[in-house]
């Protein structure tokens, strides 16, 4: 099983760049992100994320996101999105 990429702290605007060359760099094996240090998403974090799992979906490779603190799941929710549906690649 692959390790857990763990993420922390604040994904906005700042930490997309960081967050998108991580992406890019786990491209073509399964992607696991372990949300349980991050405080607040953005929406240019989620969209690398969402581009992340649509690859991954059309590779046929697991990609899955865990330990998503309440805050965050809230985060995700007003920009229309659970961990499960943002993993899944979904709009």
């Amino acid at each position: 099983m692959t390790e857990p990429v763990v993420l922390e702290g604040k994904l906005d605007v700042s930490a997309v760049g960081a967050l998108h060359a991580k992406l890019v760099e786990l491209m073509g094996q399964e992607i696991i992100l372990d949300f349980g240090a991050v405080s607040q998403i953005g929406a240019l974090c989620l969209q690398s994320c969402l581009a992340a799992a649509r690859s991954a979906k059309a590779a046929d490779l697991p990609f899955s996101i865990i330990n998503v603190p309440d805050a965050v799941f809230e985060q995700m929710a007003v920009m229309g999105f659970s961990p499960e549906t943002l993993a899944e690649g979904a709009v």
